[in-house]
């Protein structure tokens, strides 16, 4: 097109040059004209010029068609996430004064569904207790993601820990041992007359009990190691876990009793089994 154009301005040149100096030009629709000495241009050559000119100044002057923009689909937002650099204890609320929940450590990465930014505190989904939430201290908080749509959440419309927790927990073990390595303090290693691969586990029966304070509850829930392992009437008070531990006998298991009535709870009261003899 480029070429063209010049091209086109070229000849629109020569033509304006042409008729300026009189020139006559033989297009072949009439006979050939005798050169006088007073040199004509036949109106007709001189429309057929103009037409000309005008063309080219309008291919020159015409506008190139404009681009259709494309669109440039939005940022996929990053749901937020929360971690902490140092221990932090989690509350029914926002301060120490509420019932504590549960400690968070760092490399844990929870959910945050709240914040109270006056108190400093964030309000997180409890890792591994559906439905349950606590609050936060934002002192060793580390905060990824998209946090600008988490909502200001007063501590009365969160505040669902008013049952009272369990009391006089109390847990025995015992265990029976499946095999073990001298030589590791972990679950597999090799075995020191290299006979394979040995691993540290034995079975373990936990008699865990506690007394209920709530005359309210509907159920209580029972955690091994932060993970649910039963829901119970409202009157029980003990349950037996029997489960593969893989590990030495002294490497401890976290034991949690929590009280519910619907959307109500009590905070979660934990027990550790430090020590499980051998049956």
């Amino acid at each position: 097109m480029f070429s063209n154009k010049r091209i086109l301005v070229a000849f629109s040149i020569f033509a304006v040059t042409a008729l300026a100096c009189g020139v006559t030009f033989d297009l072949g629709t009439s006979p050939a004209s005798v050169p006088s000495n007073t040199p004509t241009v036949p109106q007709s050559y001189q429309d057929q010029l103009a037409t000309i000119v005008a063309a080219t100044l309008q291919e020159l002057t015409a506008e190139a068609p404009t681009a259709t923009p494309t669109s440039t689909p939005a940022p996929t937002a990053v749901p937020p996430a929360l971690s902490v650099s140092a221990d932090t204890n989690c509350y029914a609320g926002p301060g120490t004064s509420y019932g504590f929940v549960i400690t968070i450590h760092p490399g844990t990465i929870v959910v945050p569904v709240g914040k109270d930014t006056a108190a400093n505190y964030w309000v997180i989904e409890t890792p591994n207790y559906p439905g349950s939430t606590c609050w936060l201290s934002g002192t060793y908080a580390i905060l990824t993601g998209d946090i600008s749509s988490l909502p200001e959440v007063p501590p009365s419309s969160l505040t669902t820990y008013t049952l009272s927790e369990p009391k006089s927990l109390k847990v025995s073990c015992t265990s029976t041992e499946i095999s073990s390595d001298d030589d590791h303090h972990w679950g597999w290693g090799w075995h020191h007359d290299n006979s394979g691969f040995h691993d540290n586990s034995s079975d373990w029966t936990v008699y865990f009990s506690w007394r209920n304070t709530e005359p309210n509850a509907y159920y209580v829930r029972v955690y091994r190691n932060g993970y649910l392992l039963a829901t119970l009437g409202a009157h029980a008070g003990s349950y037996t876990s029997t489960f593969r531990h893989w590990g030495h006998y002294y490497d401890s298991v976290t034991f949690g009793v929590q009280a519910v009535k619907g959307n109500q709870v009590s905070s979660i009261e934990t027990i550790d089994v430090r020590h499980c003899s051998g049956g």
